[in-house]
């Protein structure tokens, strides 16, 4: 089923015109529109807690074509050529963590470098939302409720679009929210990896009188 392409650019806009009442409060987080020209909207994210220098690790092309019959389609792209990203170019997994049901309070999840990662606390469920079929070399997609590739993943056929539809699953703003919260405004400091590799032996050539 389509949508008259009028219709779903009227209410792209009237999101959009949201986005824009906020606009600061965006830009502060990090989330900045670079372009929007029906039916793509270009959204760049970038790290406002490293300090001294911000970071732009990727931008986002948002795909509205048929909205919001259809999910917003996301694709991870270079912010400055537009060429998509691999997997392997993305700094993050877009992980969070969840309660279970019927959970009171959020138990402590505890960094422990020791293991070079968190040790999280009994009942906490730990997601990845930036999936991909392999890790390296396929271009990632995001898996949650309200983007178009989730809903068009085989594995979901039963949790289709329109049970969420109606509760503003798919919103713009809703999905900037989530992929600065758990992307660009997680990202703390910038990690270094040193590589040493021989590259040969140096001498000391004894000198000898003549």
């Amino acid at each position: 089923m389509y949508t008259d392409p009028a219709v779903v650019r009227r209410k792209v806009e009237r999101e959009l015109n949201d986005f824009v009442e906020r606009f600061d409060h965006y830009r502060s987080r990090g989330i900045w529109v670079l372009q929007y020209k029906f039916p793509e909207l270009l959204v760049a994210f970038a790290t406002p807690r490293i300090k001294p220098y911000t970071l732009t690790p990727y931008a986002v092309l948002m795909d509205l074509s048929n909205y919001d019959v259809e999910p917003p389609s996301l694709r991870f792209v270079n912010p400055f050529t537009l060429e998509p990203l691999k997997r392997r170019e993305i700094p993050t997994n877009l992980q969070r963590f969840r309660l279970p049901p019927n959970s009171q309070q959020f138990p402590p999840v505890i960094f422990n470098p020791q293991v070079g990662g968190a040790a999280m606390a009994p009942g906490v469920i730990n997601e990845e939302l930036l999936q991909a079929w392999t890790p390296e070399d396929d271009q990632p997609f995001v898996c949650l409720q309200g983007v178009r590739e989730y809903h068009d993943n085989p594995g979901h056929t039963s949790d289709s679009w329109w049970f969420h539809r109606a509760k503003g699953m798919g919103g713009i703003c809703r999905l900037l929210d989530l992929l600065s919260k758990y992307g660009t405004e997680a990202m703390r400091e910038p990690e270094y990896q040193m590589r040493l590799e021989a590259r040969g032996i140096a001498h000391q050539i004894p000198t000898e009188p003549m």
